[in-house]
C-alpha cells in the first residue's frame, strides 16, 4: 500500500483510535465494563475526554467498534486460513466463544445496550488508515469490506449451501437468526448457571447447524 494513499493525519488519527481500543482492552481484561471509567482511560491513553469523544460519542460506542473491529480481524483469519463453509462458521463461533470468555462483561453489556436502546444501533466504521494499521503486510487491506458479525455469518452460511453442506435449508436470514438467539440464550444462561460460555456455546451452535 502506497503511503500516498494515507495522510499523515489519518494515520495519526487511525494509531490514537486504535490505542484507545488497546488501551481499554486492556482494562477490560481486568475489570468490568461498568468499573472502566473514561476519566481513567483518557489519563492512561494521555488523551482529554473531549479527544474521547470526538471518536466515540459515548462510552458504549467503544464496545461497538470493539466488536467491528474483531469482526474485521476474524475475516482476515479466515481469509488467510482458506476456511470455507461451514468449517468458517464453526470457526467464528469458536472465536466468538473465546471472545465470550477474555471479555465477558463487554458482550454482556453490548446484549444489554441493543435491548435498551430505542433504534437500531449503527456501527463505529473502520476506515482505511485503521485496517492498514490493524495488518499493514496485507496488501490491499483498505479495501477489503467489513462484516458486522451477521453479516459474517450470512456470508459463509451462503457458501455452505453452494457447496452442498447444508441441505433442508436454503433461508439464510432465518438461520442467521436462529444461530443468533442461540448464541445470546447460550451467554446468558450461562451466566445465570454460572458456568463456562465456550462450551456451552459450541454445543449449542453445533445442534442447531445439525437442523441445517
Amino acid at each position: 500500500m502506497a503511503n500516498s494513499e494515507i495522510s499523515l493525519r489519518e494515520r495519526k488519527s487511525a494509531k490514537l483510535k486504535l490505542l484507545i481500543l488497546s488501551t481499554a482492552k486492556t482494562e477490560l481484561q481486568k475489570s468490568n465494563f461498568q468499573d472502566l471509567h473514561v476519566t481513567n482511560l483518557c489519563e492512561k491513553v494521555g488523551i482529554s475526554k473531549v479527544t474521547f469523544f470526538r471518536y466515540f460519542p459515548q462510552k458504549e460506542d467503544l464496545l461497538l467498534y470493539f466488536l467491528r473491529v474483531w469482526s474485521f480481524e476474524i475475516s482476515m483469519e479466515l481469509l488467510s486460513n482458506e476456511t470455507k463453509g461451514i468449517k468458517a462458521v464453526k470457526y467464528i463461533f469458536d472465536r466468538y466463544g473465546d471472545l465470550c470468555e477474555n471479555y465477558s462483561s463487554v458482550i454482556l453489556h453490548l446484549i444489554k445496550y441493543h435491548a435498551v436502546s430505542p433504534t437500531v444501533l449503527k456501527p463505529i466504521s473502520i476506515k482505511k488508515a485503521e485496517k492498514y494499521l490493524l495488518f499493514p503486510n496485507h496488501e490491499g487491506v483498505q479495501h477489503m469490506e467489513v462484516l458486522a458479525f451477521d453479516k459474517l455469518l450470512e456470508k459463509y452460511i451462503l457458501e455452505a449451501i453452494f457447496q452442498t453442506e447444508i441441505t433442508k435449508s436454503s433461508n439464510v436470514s432465518d438461520m442467521v437468526s436462529m444461530l443468533l438467539t442461540t448464541t445470546y440464550g447460550s451467554i446468558l444462561v450461562a451466566k445465570m448457571k454460572q458456568i463456562p460460555v465456550k462450551g456451552m456455546l459450541k454445543k449449542n451452535i453445533n445442534s442447531v447447524l445439525e437442523t441445517f
